[in-house]
């Protein structure tokens, strides 16, 4: 881990390599806001045959343990 010196930010990294992409989110929090109906086609995109937990959330800017839950969610009937 790497302490850049002028703006007070961590930057994954060794020393010496810089970062190839940095997305700023914004907004009040940072965190993205999701309908049901999304999160509910993203867990059901990743329910499909052949497809990856870890591609889909990728694909959609998530984590794979939020489509985890709302996989858990949308089986209970929430």
């Amino acid at each position: 881990m790497e302490r850049d010196g002028k703006m007070g930010v961590q930057l994954d990294g060794s020393i010496g390599v810089g970062v190839s992409r940095l997305e700023v989110i914004g907004g009040p929090s940072g965190r993205r806001r999701r309908t049901k109906a999304e999160r509910a086609r993203i867990a059901a995109e990743s329910m499909m045959p052949g497809v990856t937990v870890a591609d889909t959330a990728r694909k959609h800017g998530t984590t794979r343990w939020q489509i985890y839950d709302w996989r858990k969610q949308i089986r209970k009937g929430n």
